[in-house]
């Protein structure tokens, strides 16, 4: 028997019912499966029979009967919680990271433009430029990337994180808010806290 997905299970079953006036009924057997049918007025039917999970079902327009199992709901991991708690902070220097980066562009954008506007009003003059905007910003940027790619990687239920690797990021974090400082190369070090330069290279 052929096995479907969800999304093909509802789509044949909206092939049937539709847009169309139907009545559904219920029943359930002897052996605890669960039967229901749904009839049309046109005459189009829809059956299908569910038991531990798994749904057979077939039509008047596709009497070959398919199988959708459902899925399992996936287990929230026993960290779950303090998992969230590292991903809100985190995305938080997300924002602080991708607010300095923009301040950055900006300045050097302006600098450039009083640099532009002054060898403009003097043609004669050397005037000297210098600029660390730019340098910066790409700076900036690599450091979102990889908090993002933290980020990813907590949220990701299947990837297995241990109490001591949260407990290492929020203790970085902490000292972070205690001193007042932003190492620019913290979140390379929350990603390594996190072994994810050998478990993504394994992936």
């Amino acid at each position: 028997m052929e096995r479907v997905s969800f999304a093909e299970y509802e789509a044949a079953k909206l092939e049937i019912i539709k847009g169309r006036e139907y009545k559904e009924y219920t029943d359930m057997d002897e052996y605890g499966r669960n039967h229901k049918t749904f009839c049309c007025k046109d005459g189009n039917t829809f059956w299908e029979i569910t038991e531990n999970g798994e749904t057979e079902f077939w039509s008047t327009k596709h009497s070959e009967s398919r199988k959708y199992v459902a899925e399992a709901p996936k287990e929230e991991p026993k960290n779950a919680e303090e998992r969230k708690k590292v991903y809100t902070r985190l995305c938080k220097w997300l924002y602080w990271f991708a607010d300095e980066m923009f301040n950055e562009e900006e300045r050097g954008e302006k600098a450039r433009a009083e640099f532009e506007k002054e060898c403009k009003e003097n043609p004669g003059k050397q005037v000297m430029y210098i600029d660390t905007s730019a340098n910066n910003a790409r700076v900036m940027k690599t450091c979102m990337k990889e908090t993002r790619d933290a980020i990813n990687f907590i949220r990701n239920p299947e990837n297995d994180i241990e109490d001591w690797q949260l407990a290492g990021i929020t203790a970085m974090l902490d000292k972070c808010n205690e001193t007042g400082t932003v190492p620019y190369d913290i979140p390379t070090a929350i990603k390594g806290l996190l072994c994810m330069h050998i478990l993504c290279e394994e992936k």
